[in-house]
């Protein structure tokens, strides 16, 4: 897959594929690096953890930092669907809100994988 078709399809689940380029000095490989590094990151499944078995402290600071990895790859999409959530866990919403916020999460996090998987995983 070429390096346009790379960011389309990255582009197409939110990823702001030049500013993470640019995060990463322009060096192509070092940026597809991390993103498959991703793949390995354990934050969301703590996150899933943690949410389901009610223990929503810990489900926000596994939140908190599955924000901050996905702002630092410029994975903007999944960056404001866990930014949502982390501040509706600082607001105290109800359980009903935390959970339609915890779906969109995960929707726009698969999403997220499988484009990585599909063209630099």
């Amino acid at each position: 897959m070429d390096q346009l078709e790379i960011k389309q399809t990255l582009g197409d689940v939110g990823v702001d594929y030049d500013k993470g380029l640019e995060r990463f000095m322009g060096n192509v490989a070092l940026y597809h690096k991390f993103l498959v590094k991703f793949l390995d990151d354990s934050s969301y499944a703590d996150f899933t953890q943690s949410f389901a078995a009610g223990d929503i402290e810990k489900a926000g600071k596994c939140v908190h930092t599955l924000k901050g990895t996905a702002g630092n790859l410029s994975l903007m999409g999944l960056f404001k669907s866990a930014d949502k959530m982390v501040q509706a866990i600082r607001a105290g919403k109800s359980r009903e809100e935390l959970t339609a916020l915890a779906a969109d999460v995960k929707e726009v996090y698969e999403k997220n994988c499988e484009a990585i998987r599909q063209t630099v995983g």
